[in-house]
């Protein structure tokens, strides 16, 4: 007899794991639950901040992502199954921020000289204060894109009380690859001449990207068209003249340094020079193959999201 109800004890866990999930399709993670936020800066503007988190089980890990110059928030926040890292993220038990840095999407139009790595680094150290008190945690960790590792190290570096682990995607470290150096020359040159924004030009992005999905590519364009019709000069002159390298030294939390193999706005023997250069006790430094610097929407992105994902695990 116990042998019998244990049989039917199996069949009834079988057939109600069958019938109550479908098969594994709908087994899936919950759809991830979003939020919008404004978080006022000190240093003045104020910064949109969008939130994704797990809808039905108690996350993880916080983390901050920090966008390039091209588009915003939209870079983590696509909406193609696959290609949004905030979603990917939160499958893993993460609770995902993403911002708009000053005079993007929704944040405040500034003046563009204003948008570099110091002013927003200040604006970055408000949102990290404002996901703490609101999650409870002392620390988040960060990942930054382009742009967005400038202002990743701007913030670890004055305020490392707020990071507790870091990845870098594509950081110019004290020059940049030939292939561009005219191009920041020139947009530096206007920057400083008084054109202060120019127009944001996403498809440029391709340019920036090795193998990609050319669907990828054109939501990518829609979007950011009418999120960001314009961008501003000031990052271009922190490129020039690498006014964030000096941040690399001062980087004490656990840091992981990622680049594409085909890296066209980076040039990789000068960023191998910055990780020799980095003073954490606990580095890395990853080369994606068949990448370039957009990587997060590349066709390798998946390695990309699996290995960010692994580096803020640890």
């Amino acid at each position: 007899m116990k042998r019998v109800l244990a049989i039917i004890g199996v069949l009834f866990i079988s057939i109600s794991l069958f019938y109550g999930c479908a098969g594994l399709e709908v087994c899936k993670a919950p759809k991830p639950m979003q939020s919008e936020y404004m978080v006022k800066s000190p240093a003045g503007p104020t910064i949109y901040v969008v939130k994704k988190a797990p809808s039905q089980y108690k996350p993880t890990k916080i983390v901050l992502l920090i966008p390039w110059v091209k588009s915003g928030s939209t870079v983590y926040n696509l909406p193609i199954e696959g290609y949004n890292l905030m979603d990917y993220l939160v499958s893993k038990g993460f609770v995902t921020y993403a911002v708009d840095h000053r005079s993007y999407g929704k944040s405040t139009k500034t003046n563009g000289l204003d948008v570099n790595a110091d002013n927003c680094g200040k604006d970055m150290k408000a949102v990290a204060d404002f996901i703490e008190a609101k999650e409870n945690v002392d620390k988040v960790n960060v990942v930054g894109l382009s742009f967005g590792t400038v202002i990743s190290l701007s913030l670890a570096a004055n305020y490392p009380e707020e990071v507790e682990r870091m990845v870098l995607m594509g950081l110019p470290y004290k020059t940049v690859n030939k292939k561009v150096k005219k191009g920041v020359a020139k947009l530096s040159h206007m920057a400083e001449t008084g054109t202060t924004f120019i127009p944001s030009n996403p498809v440029s992005a391709k340019g920036l990207w090795y193998k990609y999905d050319e669907n990828v590519l054109n939501k990518f364009v829609e979007i950011v068209e009418k999120r960001n019709p314009k961008i501003p000069t000031g990052p271009f002159i922190d490129a020039r003249d690498a006014r964030h390298a000096k941040y690399v030294p001062m980087i004490k939390c656990p840091i992981l340094f990622m680049f594409g193999e085909h890296e066209v706005f980076v040039d990789l023997e000068d960023a191998m020079n910055g990780f020799k250069d980095c003073k954490a006790e606990k580095k890395a430094y990853m080369l994606i193959g068949n990448a370039s610097h957009g990587l997060v929407l590349e066709k390798s992105h998946d390695l990309v999201f699996r290995t960010i994902y692994g580096w803020l695990s640890n």
